[in-house]
């Protein structure tokens, strides 16, 4: 059990210093939270897929972030899915990133830490890019075994 967490640790090594460096870079460019609320619903987004996949009993790797400037790529690999799991797997992602964009504009009336037209437009970012676009796209034919995600 030991040491199936220590051997994680390098691979979750990479997916925080990845996380750290987006979120470094972009709020070097855009000093705002609004940067940050992103950030957490791409990484929502991310272990969405990747949670599933070990659920379904895939072999996945942990997200890594392409650190560039006014974009976030992340990606996923996962292999040993039939077709019909690696639709479920593609669509977690873009499902739980606007759940939790949807409860963070329910939080945002609370404590009022952005424009809720900045969180409403994440929220349909999420449906628009991803589940219809992204995501969605590239797994109705489910050939691939990569999460490729961009926000």
């Amino acid at each position: 059990m030991k040491n199936k967490f220590f051997k994680k640790i390098p691979k979750l090594f990479w997916t925080v210093s990845s996380l750290a460096a987006v979120a470094a870079i972009n709020y070097t460019l855009i000093p705002t939270p609004f940067v940050f609320i992103a950030l957490a619903v791409l990484l929502v987004h991310e272990l969405a897929h990747y949670f599933m996949a070990k659920k379904l009993g895939a072999e996945v790797t942990l997200p890594v972030f392409i650190p560039l400037p006014f974009i976030a790529i992340a990606f996923t690999k996962v292999k040993g899915l039939s077709n019909k799991s690696k639709m479920k797997v593609a669509l977690m992602g873009p499902v739980t990133g606007f759940i939790t964009a949807f409860l963070l504009i329910i939080l945002n009336f609370i404590f009022k830490i952005v424009s809720p037209v900045a969180l409403i437009a994440l929220a349909i970012g999420e449906i628009l890019f991803n589940f219809i676009g992204n995501d969605g796209k590239k797994y109705r034919s489910a050939k691939k075994d990569i999460i490729l995600c961009t926000c």
